[in-house]
């Protein structure tokens, strides 16, 4: 599920413009590490990411299925596409899965099939406390966007900044950054898209 227009550019175009103010305050002092989420994940931390490895997806409309893969193999699990495609509508595995768009709900029936605790879905944006906590307690969260110029995509948010307030986000289109970072404002609505569903508490 992919805008023809490919309004991303905007976003890596935000990207440079806070990279290249960032320079400026190297030299603050860094006050915490990831380290110490491990033990707590109840504390607020200055910033986590989780390192996952962000699945481009392989067909034109898999971006769900590709997020909800990435997800699944952070929790150590490690299918296809294909097969997490085929246990989120319920299909015989070992066949060829349709390319077909899907909502939150089927990226939960492929996390219940892999073992993963498929976690909560919502309508509309995640607080940023609400972010911190999630990837505190080193869960993904898979997010629904809506274009500008219609149709839908899907990330996966797997970290927070608070120096700048910025969410990290991993994208999931073969010819987009994989890895990407704005504001939490700018990714709930922007120019480009709007943030309209969520799936968190995702292995809790």
């Amino acid at each position: 599920m992919r805008d023809p227009h490919n309004p991303p550019g905007k976003a890596r175009k935000f990207v440079l413009a806070v990279l290249l103010a960032a320079t400026t305050v190297l030299s603050l002092p860094v006050t915490v590490t990831a380290a110490t989420a491990e033990g707590n994940p109840g504390t607020a931390l200055a910033a986590k990411r989780l390192n996952i490895t962000m699945q481009a997806q392989a067909r034109t409309n898999w971006c769900w299925a590709a997020g909800g893969n990435t997800i699944a193999a952070w929790f150590g699990r490690s299918y296809t596409q294909n097969q997490f495609c085929n246990a989120a509508f319920n299909r015989q595995q070992g066949t060829d899965c349709p390319n077909w768009q899907a909502t939150l709900g089927n990226v939960q029936n492929g996390l219940r099939w892999a073992g993963v605790t498929p976690g909560s879905y919502v309508d509309g944006w995640l607080r940023y406390a609400t972010v911190q906590s999630e990837i505190n307690a080193n869960r993904p969260v898979e997010t629904r966007i809506q274009w500008s110029s219609g149709g839908g995509h899907m990330h996966v948010l797997y970290g927070y900044d608070d120096a700048n307030g910025w969410v990290y986000w991993g994208d999931p289109w073969p010819s987009s950054d994989r890895y990407n970072w704005a504001s939490h404002a700018w990714y709930v609505d922007n120019g480009s898209f709007s943030w309209t569903h969520s799936l968190h508490r995702i292995g809790a």
